[in-house]
């Protein structure tokens, strides 16, 4: 069972208060890579964009679209299951049919 925000403030021994501990981590929570959100000056600074680009090299990011897969999965074994499925729904149709 996951702890309460309350019970993880206790246990984390910050010097803040409750609610300034609460906002830091829904801010923290509120950007998907983990990074906080940089200011629109922040954004077209080169080095804050050589900085994200050396993250998500080293955090193993593909960026090149791979024709092999299906949402991560072999795009064979996605069809082979789109069949089954699709052959399931006919068997059943013509099943009830009889």
């Amino acid at each position: 069972m996951e702890k309460s925000y309350n019970q993880r403030w206790k246990e984390s021994g910050t010097t803040l208060t409750y609610k300034e501990w609460r906002r830091r981590e829904d801010e923290k929570m509120a950007s998907f890579s983990g990074i906080p959100r940089p200011s629109d000056s922040l954004k077209n600074d080169p080095s804050y964009q050589k900085t994200i680009t050396t993250l998500t090299k080293a955090s193993g990011y593909k960026t090149e679209i791979s024709d092999k897969t299906i949402f991560g999965i072999n795009k064979y074994v996605v069809y082979l299951g789109g069949l089954l499925i699709v052959g399931a729904i006919a068997y059943k149709i013509y099943s009830k049919k009889k």
